[in-house]
């Protein structure tokens, strides 16, 4: 009697919608909110990268495990992640209406400066005046915000000093001089203040706007799970707002919901978008680093938080204007420091010019104190040295860049050294076996066995790849004793008959008195085509060569050749042999390699690569390359952005080296933005004051000329936002 086979209904594989059967699956995934029956081996790889079909997704929902909750209290909608269809930040924020003219202020100038023209009877010049006045407190009151950071002086001074022209007209009028061009002089000088205060609202807008819609993405509430011996995502929990969540507490984030703060997965495992810009979901398992911002796509995590509030690394930059010990650019700083005193400076010195113009009694007192008031622009150089920074480090977080603090943003833009870790930052840092010499006529099964077990217990690549290798072609790793590992150098052992076994590089198996001179041929050959080879030494002879291939990592020399264009010196060390390390660079056109170096020594290179002159960036991984990060002046970490001890410098939530070249490009085009403006504004007004205090610049010219200089200086910010959506579109 034949039996009937058990049949389950079929359900369509997540990858390529075909229909899979669940009990003859040949593959199968247990996530946190339920299996997944996929085709064959390929539709698995396919949807580790993130590959789904949206057909099968609408067609066969998912039943998620509910997580239990001690009240049934309503939540505060959770905010989704926008599309990714939709343009960044940036672009948005450049797109927003524009600050509208103030019509009010300039129609009091102009009323001012019409009657101004006609004033031959005293009663008309004092309502001219008057409109001056008018003018100049409509200024005063749409610039109340900036008195706060330029102070009570910088704030005030510009209005001050086209009252001081009003007033110096109406006391210059005679029986012998009617004074109506002092009076349009000072109306044009109210003008000016005017449009001074509305060219700083219209230039502060796009950063301000870019950095409230990154502060929109962060969601308004968190999920804190309940004490509780079980350490999993199905846990009771309680909703609390996200600004009391502390670092040290753990938040759930499910499908759908966007993660509230900086922090490591403890539990759970999902596919993210890791920020904003972000098109491709990204596994995230335990020990993974996320940032807020993330949106989980699918499955459910449970977070141990790093960073909260204004810490997080998409809100962050919103501070790097303000003044903080050790965080601060040194433009800021410098700037911040002596705003007030060149304030004071500039009132002591309006009035210092006034007594010394004698000629044309008080008007000309007047008037001249008032072209030195009007002249100084103390706003724009302030806002010079804050509002770039602020506008890279947001768009860089944007694009998952994370910089640590505004002084690290500076320090970055300052790079004239780049030095790349070669394993898994210019490579996949996954090698692979391609070959194997054995030394002689002895199979090299047995050997390959045999530094499969010596390699066992490690956990580097060059292990994992080895023992990959012996899965495939079904060889069992054979049992030595007495494994000792050499950091970036390989393992002894011994066999199980007693002979000594050595597996690792040249270094190693002279050190450990094994000659490699037979063996030197075959490997030198595998070093010219850019492998990695381990040799294997079996009772003081070299027995084999194994030869692995660690692929380019994708965008490697795209990051390479940004990093020239800015001039960067690029610098790849590595622990490889020389011609290993010398064929990996002239496929990326690196001219500089420092090769055979241990996991100490390359902090050391790093160290000497400073003495050298000029700032030096290391990029690596951390965990593999934290001697060369901790040496360098701008630590540039992968795959890092969100970790307790990853943000030291710079971080990037993926491996990819472009974000390390766009990191420092970013911040090489904000100092270069901020001192700009700055250098234009200093010098242009410093000149122009000192026309004023001398008299060759009537109060008019100098407030037509420090517009000028406000209309180039203060909008700094914003064509370096323009400039970045140019060079660096935001996608992931």
């Amino acid at each position: 009697m034949e039996l009937e086979r058990p049949t389950l209904p079929e359900k369509p594989c997540p990858v390529c919608g075909k229909p899979v059967e669940p009990l003859r699956a040949r593959e199968v995934l247990l996530l946190e909110d339920g299996f997944r029956f996929l085709c064959d081996a390929e539709c698995r790889a396919r949807f580790a990268e993130g590959e789904r079909d949206h057909e099968a997704s609408r067609s066969s929902p998912r039943v998620v495990a509910p997580i239990r909750k001690r009240a049934p209290t309503p939540a505060p909608p959770m905010p989704r992640r926008l599309a990714s269809a939709d343009r960044s930040a940036a672009y948005r924020a450049l797109g927003a209406p524009e600050e509208p003219l103030p019509w009010v202020g300039l129609g009091a100038a102009m009323l001012g400066l019409l009657l101004g023209a006609f004033a031959t009877h005293p009663a008309v010049a004092v309502v001219s005046a008057a409109c001056v006045g008018v003018a100049s407190a409509y200024a005063l009151m749409r610039g109340w915000p900036t008195r706060r950071e330029v102070g009570w002086l910088g704030w005030g001074m510009p209005s001050a000093g086209a009252v001081l022209a009003a007033i110096g007209a109406l006391l210059a009028r005679s029986p012998h001089d009617d004074a109506r061009l002092w009076l349009v002089g000072a109306a044009i000088a109210s003008g000016t203040v005017v449009l001074r205060a509305w060219l700083d609202a219209r230039a502060t807008r796009p950063v301000e706007e870019m950095v409230r819609l990154l502060a929109e993405k962060m969601p308004a509430a968190a999920r804190v799970p309940q004490p509780s011996d079980e350490w999993s995502t199905e846990v009771a929990w309680d909703e609390v707002a996200a600004v009391r969540v502390r670092a040290g507490q753990e938040i759930l984030a499910a499908e759908g919901e966007v993660v509230a703060v900086d922090g490591v997965v403890r539990a759970g495992e999902a596919y993210a978008l890791l920020h904003p810009a972000s098109q491709t979901p990204v596994r995230r398992v335990p020990g993974d680093p996320v940032l807020a911002g993330a949106f989980v796509t699918e499955g459910a995590l449970r977070i141990l938080a790093t960073r909260v509030g204004d810490e997080r690394a998409l809100v962050r930059p919103r501070g790097f204007g303000k003044l903080h010990p050790g965080r601060t650019a040194a433009l800021t700083r410098l700037v911040a420091r002596l705003g007030p005193w060149g304030g004071l400076a500039l009132v002591a010195g309006a009035a210092a010019s006034a007594l010394f113009a004698v000629s044309g009694g008080i008007a000309t007192q007047l008037a001249t104190a008032a072209a030195v008031l009007l002249a100084a622009p103390l706003l724009a150089i302030r806002r010079c040295s804050e509002a770039p920074y602020v506008a890279a480090g947001a768009t860089a977080a944007e694009r998952g860049i994370a910089f640590s603090s505004a002084r690290a943003l500076d320090r970055a833009g300052r790079t004239s050294v780049a030095a790349f870790c070669s394993h898994g930052v210019i490579t996949e840092g996954e090698p692979e076996v391609v070959e194997i010499h054995s030394i002689g006529d002895a199979p090299w099964e047995p050997l390959v066995a045999l530094a499969a077990g010596a390699e066992a217990a490690a956990s580097h690549p060059i292990a994992r790849a080895v023992i990959r290798f012996c899965e495939r072609r079904r060889i069992t790793p054979s049992v030595v004793r007495r494994a000792e590992f050499a950091p970036g150098r390989g393992v002894t052992a011994v066999t199980p008959s007693g002979e000594a076994l050595v597996v690792g590089n040249r270094a190693l198996l002279l050190e450990q008195g094994v000659s490699v001179a037979m063996a030197d041929a075959d490997a030198a050959r595998a070093e010219e085509r850019g492998h990695t080879v381990v040799f294997v030494g079996l009772d003081g002879r070299a027995r084999a060569v194994i030869s692995l291939r660690d692929e380019d990592r994708l965008g490697a020399r795209a990051a390479v050749q940004r990093l020239m264009d800015l001039s960067i010196e690029v610098v790849l060390i590595s622990g490889d042999h020389r011609g290993t390390v010398e064929a990996l660079a002239r496929t990326l056109d690196i001219t500089h390699v420092k090769a055979e170096l241990l996991p100490a020594e390359c902090g050391a290179t790093v160290t000497h690569l400073r003495e050298t002159g000029g700032l030096v960036a290391a990029v690596g991984r951390p965990g593999y390359d934290d001697a060369a990060l901790d040496a360098a002046d701008v630590p540039v970490v992968l795959g890092a952005a969100g970790a307790v001890d990853g943000e030291r410098g710079v971080a990037s939530t993926g491996d990819d080296p472009r974000d390390a070249a766009a990191a420092l490009w970013l911040a090489r085009a904000a100092r270069r933005a901020a001192w700009r403006g700055a250098l234009v504004a200093a010098v242009g007004g410093g000149a122009l004051l000192v026309l004023a205090a001398t008299g060759i610049a009537v109060p008019a010219i100098a407030a037509l000329v420090a517009l000028g200089i406000d209309a180039y200086a203060l909008p700094s910010a914003s064509r370096l936002l323009r400039r970045i959506e140019l060079r660096l579109p935001a996608q992931g």
